[in-house]
């Protein structure tokens, strides 16, 4: 058998094992053929596919360009408390913290 006809008769292997949807043992075993033979071309195909593509990649590192982050305005939110002070923010901020503020800022002073 040629190189090239040997190359066929296992790339029609592989193919039709992928196919199959068997394990490779099972397909093996029906179609007579050694696992690790299988096994073998499956990764000299897959390589083959991949060895153009990892060549075409530059050493080193790749550009990168990074989007700055969508920021959605905040409109300013003014709180009137009872004793006459008033708070503006400008940021969301955390619930437990803003009642914690109001409390200590409405305690009556002395």
């Amino acid at each position: 058998m040629k190189k090239e006809e040997k190359v066929a008769y296992w790339r029609q292997q592989v193919e039709g094992f992928q196919a199959s949807g068997q394990s490779v043992k099972n397909y093996c075993a029906q179609a007579g053929i050694a696992v690790a033979t299988l096994h073998y071309w499956r990764k000299r195909f897959a390589d083959s596919i991949q060895t153009p593509l990892l060549s075409a990649v530059p050493e080193g590192f790749l550009p990168v360009t990074l989007a700055a982050p969508v920021r959605t305005p905040v409109s300013p939110v003014e709180i009137h408390l009872l004793s006459g002070r008033s708070l503006k923010l400008a940021a969301p901020v955390d619930t437990s913290w803003l009642q914690t503020l109001v409390q200590i800022l409405e305690r009556p002073c002395g």
